[in-house]
């Protein structure tokens, strides 16, 4: 039996069933766009959706864009927590095991426990999603420091995601130049704060990586883009699910 990874973004839901094997694969990737009016809603019935047959999946790991503390989720505009619990009491009446994770904390989990990333298990590695905002995923060693939020550090009087997220190249036109010194201006704060090893940039725009690392330069830490693209909360969570089950572990 597989694993259900389930990545909740802030207008879509990805979803896929993952196979963990000598390789990762990716069954049946999909996404669900959701109506932004009454989202609360919405995003229950398309959850409670993705899990009529639960029963199919060794477990099921679900990312949320929220902080998520072990009795519950932070409720934003959307009331996640709210939404959490009728989720998890539905796989709790199906009796399959089912966790929550940060979706960019998922996201980081998928490129630092795949079984390639041994290198970004040593040191300080940062894994940045560039999507609507900008998540992050903060390891030491391997080791996850939860519910990061590094999108909200201050950038020319701005929070670092108003200002370079992938979504602000689009609504604003900026060329890929343009855009990549922004987000130079993010990466060099997070230098100075964190002293990472390892910087990985993930999100759909990942797929575009060298047409812009050429305009990034780091004072020590490697960059490079994250493995998993667009597929990464999906991968990473039901990894998580899976890790939490011991059924995934790194030798």
């Amino acid at each position: 039996m597989n694993y259900l990874g389930i990545d909740i973004g802030c207008t879509a839901i990805k979803f896929g069933e993952v196979k963990f094997g000598k390789e990762i694969e990716t069954i049946g990737f999909d996404m669900m766009l959701i109506p932004q009016t009454l989202r609360t809603e919405k995003y229950t019935d398309a959850l409670l959706s993705l899990i009529e047959l639960a029963e199919k999946y060794q477990g099921i790991g679900i990312g949320f864009p929220s902080v998520v503390w072990p009795d519950g989720i932070m409720n934003l505009d959307i009331r996640f927590n709210d939404i959490w619990q009728k989720v998890d009491d539905a796989l709790k009446q199906k009796k399959v095991p089912h966790f929550a994770i940060n979706d960019a904390d998922a996201a980081g989990f998928a490129e630092l426990y795949n079984p390639g990333a041994d290198a970004f298990r040593r040191g300080v590695t940062i894994v940045l999603t560039l999507g609507t905002g900008i998540g992050s995923g903060i390891f030491l060693d391997g080791k996850l420091l939860p519910n990061s939020e590094l999108g909200m550090i201050e950038v020319k009087g701005m929070l670092a995601e108003q200002y370079a997220a992938a979504s602000i190249k689009r609504r604003d036109n900026l060329s890929m130049q343009a855009w990549a010194s922004r987000l130079q201006e993010v990466i060099d704060r997070i230098e100075i704060i964190l002293s990472p090893d390892h910087i990985l940039l993930g999100g759909g725009i990942s797929s575009d990586y060298e047409e812009y690392r050429s305009f990034l330069t780091t004072k020590q830490a490697k960059l490079a883009p994250a493995s998993y693209r667009n597929q990464a909360g999906v991968v990473g969570a039901a990894m998580y699910a899976a890790y939490r089950c011991n059924d995934y572990l790194l030798q």
